[in-house]
């Protein structure tokens, strides 16, 4: 028999921190109703008449019912985790009572950790006899309460299940309640300490800075300038079409942006900020400040920049960098990828197959439904697997629970020989793909093969081989990157970091914006290593006829590598697959590119 009857093996601590931490959550969504209630009022009481009104009332009480339920439903499931804690804990209790009153009992240790009492007369005997039966009543009566337990907590799980069905329309994008139509200009009213602009219907452009002389909000919209006081908090809603909202690096003011209908590009300042994307494929920079964001319905990136963030994709297939700062990450529904950066982050996945980064510092990733990836970065990081066939790329001493795979992986620092030059939001913003790749098998290869190629290269140390990132801008061709070669050495990578969506032969893929930059490396691989596949492709994809070979070399598709139709179409064998972007993207649970 094995000693574990007398042992749970429990991990207690664990449901102390889960109780915890919903405990916490039941606070957050009661305080959020108070929050609701209180910033209702202020606009119910302002003399707001008609349909509009009433329709918003009768949201604001569904939603703060909802919320004091859910914080109850929370503190319900923070009850029994902790209940559940405590009947392991007396049982365990009791347990070590039994096995003390044997323990002078001889005993034989088996190969497999099984235990054979020797009892030296009836009475060693009777005392071991009884020792397990009353460990195995104890155990049965633990089971029961858990048992308990387990059930209050499922019965809490699917209320808590009903509550988000009940608002998945909201969360997806859908008008909350009956709003105006957009209006045909911009509308502006003030409530309090807050100052609305509504941009109505259309593509528009918005900035918000700052007089210097005045301390004055000055609010431009399409060439409009509106002034506001300084210590109004400025909110901005713009409506449908694709917008673009700018506050200019280091204005410090703090602002609200709430999206609606369209593909906006959002970008805020230096202040503690919070933006809604709303519908569409928005892209939204978070700036300096502590900023919370989502994304909201569509394939988003939101980029949290530097600060304490809180970040969120919404529904839909999204990219999310926290950047610098202890940010808490979300990646919802859908298949995202989620990127701490620099800082103590805290990821979770969420619903769908994930990508998952910690980057540098210590980190809790939690994995949630679906296969999920996970790179814990450099740090002592924790890893919550979650459900699904997930594999996990960990340094030795970080603790990764659940998971079908852990790889353990020896981190290596980023080579110096690979500049970056921009921006300081470009550089940091950068620095967290480098680290992501150097945490990353085939991203360690492709690195170490570049760096040698640039230490191999001058003579005595002289007139080296460079490899320098640069910001890509081009408007009459935004959404691509490219890599260059002049022939001397020196490559240049021109990288539009939030590129997540490629148009493609067929159609489009999306991806992380790390695969493009991989991709603009495999460039960089061939030009170092002599393997550039020469010529143009007029294989059996018909997608991609007249495409040249060197872009599907790097993409990773089959070409015809020996100039001979009667062959069939192979990866390039001068190129290894896995320093191709879809060795990169295949190792990361990322959708396979199957056209250039």
């Amino acid at each position: 028999m094995g000693a574990g009857i007398f042992d749970l093996r429990d991990q207690v601590d664990e449901l102390d921190a889960a109780a915890t931490q919903w405990a916490a959550v039941g606070t957050a969504l009661t305080g959020a109703g108070d929050d609701v209630t209180s910033g209702a009022k202020a606009v119910l009481d302002a003399g707001w008449e008609g349909e509009t009104r009433d329709s918003f009332d009768e949201h604001r009480r569904a939603l703060v019912t909802d919320l004091d339920t859910g914080g109850d439903l929370a503190g319900t499931v923070a009850r029994h985790l902790t209940l559940a804690a405590g009947s392991v804990r007396v049982a365990q209790g009791r347990l070590d009572e039994q096995w003390a009153s044997i323990v002078t009992v001889p005993v034989h240790y088996g190969p497999g950790g099984e235990l054979t009492w020797l009892p030296r007369d009836e009475a060693e005997q009777k005392a071991v006899n009884d020792a397990i039966e009353r460990a195995g009543e104890i155990r049965g009566s633990l089971d029961t309460a858990l048992d308990e337990d387990r059930a209050a907590i499922a019965d809490t799980v699917a209320q808590w299940e009903s509550l988000s069905t009940r608002w998945a329309s909201v969360a997806n994008g859908a008008d909350p309640f009956d709003l105006p139509p957009d209006a045909d200009g911009v509308g502006a009213i003030t409530v309090g300490d807050r100052t609305i602009f509504n941009t109505g219907a259309g593509d528009d452009t918005v900035t918000i800075t700052v007089d210097p002389k005045t301390g004055e909000q000055v609010v431009t919209i399409n060439g409009q300038a509106y002034r506001v006081p300084a210590g109004q908090h400025v909110v901005v809603r713009v409506g449908e079409g694709n917008d673009t909202v700018t506050v200019p690096a280091g204005t410090r003011v703090d602002v609200t942006v709430l999206g609606s209908d369209g593909d906006d590009r959002i970008e805020t300042g230096g202040g503690n900020d919070t933006v809604l994307g709303g519908s569409g494929d928005d892209q939204v920079k978070g700036g300096a400040g502590n900023d919370r964001i989502s994304g909201g319905a569509g394939r988003d990136y939101v980029d949290g920049q530097s600060g304490d963030d809180r970040l969120s994709g919404g529904t839909g297939d999204d990219t999310v960098y926290g950047l610098d700062g202890d940010d808490r990450i979300s990646g919802g529904d859908g298949w995202d990828y989620l990127e701490g950066g620099a800082g103590d982050d805290r990821l979770d996945g969420g619903a769908g197959g994930d990508t998952l980064s910690g980057g540098t510092g210590d980190d809790t990733i939690f994995g949630g439904t679906g296969d999920d990836t996970t790179y814990t970065g450099k740090g002592d990081d924790t890893v919550h697997a979650g459900t699904g066939d997930d594999t996990t790329y960990a340094e030795a001493g970080d603790v990764v629970r659940g998971g079908e795979n852990r790889v353990t992986v020896e981190l290596k620092d980023v080579p110096s020989a690979i500049r970056v030059e921009g921006s300081p939001e470009f550089q940091a913003r950068v620095r967290a793909d480098l680290e992501l790749l150097a945490s990353s098998p085939a991203g360690q290869r492709m690195l170490d093969n570049l760096a040698h190629n640039i230490d191999d290269s001058g003579f005595l140390g002289f007139n080296k081989d460079t490899l320098t990132i640069r910001e890509y801008s081009n408007p009459d061709d935004p959404d691509n990157s490219t890599a260059s070669n002049d022939g001397h050495g020196n490559y240049v990578i021109n990288y539009n970091v939030a590129l997540d969506h490629l148009r493609t032969g067929g159609g489009g893929v999306d991806g992380p914006p790390v695969a493009v930059l991989y991709h603009e490396f495999a460039h960089v691989y061939d030009y170092a290593n002599d393997t550039l596949a020469p010529g143009d492709y007029h294989g059996d994809d018909p997608d991609n006829q007249g495409t040249p070979n060197r872009e599907r070399e790097a993409a990773g598709l089959p070409i015809d590598h020996d100039d001979d139709p009667s062959t069939p179409e192979i990866i390039d064998p001068d190129h290894p697959y896995e320093l191709t972007e879809n060795g990169l993207r295949e190792e990361m649970g990322a959708p396979h590119r199957d056209h250039y």
